[in-house]
């Protein structure tokens, strides 16, 4: 992978984000080590956070929309005693300091009504948009504006806690939760405020720590060394059912036109599809298209696939 041929580099690393740059700062200054535009984030962390962040590079920034939705990890710490603006501790106060009392009975109880789905509010400062304009940039204006509840997931919640302010975590929940929302609504449950102080993603959908480079170590690697951390398309869509096709298909998919395929997927999944050459190559993604003369009942035909991503 040498910088003179970035436009080869097709698939995805993953940066162990350091505390104090955006997201879109560790994607800038990626850019500009592969010489490339073609590079993307999946999954936004917060100048506080550190841990897993995705990169898509090349034809991969393509296959984003296909994971974009994959659960997230997180462990951290949230500071019970007053509230703040920005949710974390980055922000002004905006309670008086309380002393916190709360037993593990409690913490047992927050856990459990936490658990599940929900509404959650997303925090003012945050990259929600609200007629166009960014929540933060509004906030940072003095201009409060109500944001639109989403609906949220949380699968596994631990609490434990570490002295009288501090509360370790770790949370598996869905794409686009608020951990700063979390450590928010625990502060008004508790009766003591509280704000997130520490926010590590340990996983997001298929790409995890152990996948990780950290920045500095990333920005010191030549090609050889970078060709190393390179995650293949394939592999990161290893979760969708597989079209093997045959080098007449390979020809039909790379024309963007309908095909089929001589053993479908071993699954009653309705989409998308991995579309896999027969040597292993990842082709595209494709989904389902209902042959017309399929429509009016049951058929003998195969089922046909349109393409819906050609790489």
């Amino acid at each position: 992978m040498r910088h003179s041929s970035s436009e080869k580099t097709n698939g995805f690393f993953v940066i162990d984000k350091p505390k104090g740059l955006t997201s879109h700062d560790v994607v800038r200054v990626v850019r500009r080590h592969l010489k490339t535009r073609r590079l993307g984030h999946l999954g936004t962390l917060d100048p506080l956070a550190t841990g897993v962040l995705p990169l898509a590079v090349g034809k991969a920034t393509r296959l984003v929309q296909f994971l974009s939705g994959g659960a997230k990890i997180y462990e951290g710490t949230i500071y019970l005693g007053y509230s703040t603006d920005t949710f974390d501790g980055e922000g002004r106060a905006t309670s008086e300091p309380i002393m916190p009392v709360v037993t593990s009975q409690q913490l047992l109880d927050i856990r459990n009504q936490m658990l599940g789905e929900q509404l959650q509010n997303p925090p003012p400062y945050s990259a929600k948009k609200i007629a166009g304009v960014r929540s933060y940039e509004l906030a940072r204006q003095g201009i409060q504006m109500p944001l639109i509840s989403q609906t949220i997931s949380i699968s596994r919640f631990e609490l434990t806690q570490r002295g009288t302010h501090e509360l370790d975590f770790e949370i598996q929940c869905s794409a686009g939760s608020y951990i700063r929302s979390v450590a928010h609504d625990i502060g008004k449950t508790v009766g003591c405020g509280a704000h997130l102080t520490r926010l590590r993603r340990t996983a997001s959908g298929e790409f995890s720590l152990d996948l990780s480079v950290t920045l500095d170590l990333f920005l010191s690697m030549d090609a050889q060394e970078l060709s190393r951390h390179l995650i293949s398309m394939n592999s990161v869509l290893k979760s969708l059912p597989e079209l093997k096709v045959n080098e007449e298909t390979r020809a039909r998919v790379g024309h963007g036109m309908e095909f089929s395929v001589d053993s479908g997927p071993q699954t009653d999944a309705s989409g998308p599809f991995r579309i896999v050459s027969s040597c292993g190559e990842l082709l595209g993604v494709a989904e389902l298209s209902v042959p017309q003369a399929a429509q009016d009942g049951p058929s003998s035909l195969s089922p046909r696939f349109h393409p819906r991503v050609v790489l």
